[in-house]
């Protein structure tokens, strides 16, 4: 992350009064720790690099006995104007189903980002890591990505993004975040599929939006795709390569645009 990315965030997050601000930096210096400071953040610096979601709980369990009603998970590569946390804030208050929500997100150029999506099943994985612009991709992907939703929608979503996740303090605390085994890429679909078997859904809130750059690491990175494939591996072998249950919250999710 840059210090023009953490200042574009600041500047998002400035307007609001929240009960804290942390990031864990878990880069192997703590060159960035002056910016951080420097910008309303509370720093800790975890030089070992135990991973992403073992860094968010690391947060989360320091900061959980304030009881505050929600805890947002925020990349430092997303910026979002004035009012967008307030109108989840109230989509949340009224509909305690909702376990977490997540709004539209565009890229820098306008371009809708399709991150609402189904449950992924090993097939498509490997077609979208390795069969980029293929036929049988864009097929998949037409369902999996939900892309005939309504992208101003208010929905149910049984994967939502990582990049920006608003979380009801009180159901994390029940079920646990996110699966500390997971290193990178596969901690929000995790969390996501507990969410949803416990009724405490994830939604999409379609009418406010975000900006997210999306720099997509694991597709341009030999090492940071080993990762994502060792969290893929991981993740079916908890849940299931043949997973009858993936399918039935799947079709659960589409019955809602019938």
């Amino acid at each position: 992350m840059s210090s023009q990315e953490i200042f574009e965030l600041s500047k998002s997050l400035d307007t609001y009064n929240f009960s804290y601000r942390v990031v864990v930096d878990n880069s192997p210096t703590t060159d960035s720790k002056s910016v951080f400071e420097g910008n309303n953040w509370t720093y800790l610096s975890r030089m070992d690099n135990p991973g992403f979601g073992f860094s968010h709980n690391l947060i989360f369990e320091q900061f959980a006995d304030l009881h505050i009603s929600y805890h947002l998970v925020i990349n430092p590569d997303v910026t979002f104007k004035h009012g967008v946390i307030e109108e989840l804030i109230r989509f949340m208050d009224n509909n305690k189903n909702a376990g977490a929500v997540a709004p539209a997100v565009y890229y820098p150029n306008g371009e809708f980002q399709e991150l609402r999506k189904l449950l992924p099943s090993p097939y498509g994985w490997f077609l979208r890591r390795f069969r980029k612009n293929s036929r049988s991709l864009e097929e998949y992907n037409d369902t999996f990505e939900l892309r005939k939703a309504p992208k101003d929608g208010v929905f149910r979503i049984p994967y939502m993004s990582g990049c920006f996740m608003l979380l009801r303090t009180s159901v994390i605390k029940e079920i646990g975040f996110f699966d500390s085994k997971i290193f990178m890429y596969g901690e929000d679909t995790d969390l996501s599929r507990r969410l949803w078997l416990e009724g405490k859904y994830p939604y999409y809130y379609g009418k406010v939006s975000i900006v997210h750059k999306f720099a997509k690491g694991s597709h341009k990175s030999m090492k940071l795709l080993l990762v994502a494939i060792k969290a893929s591996i991981y993740y079916f072998n908890k849940w299931g390569w043949i997973d009858s249950q993936r399918k039935a919250i799947n079709d659960e999710c589409l019955k809602q645009f019938k």
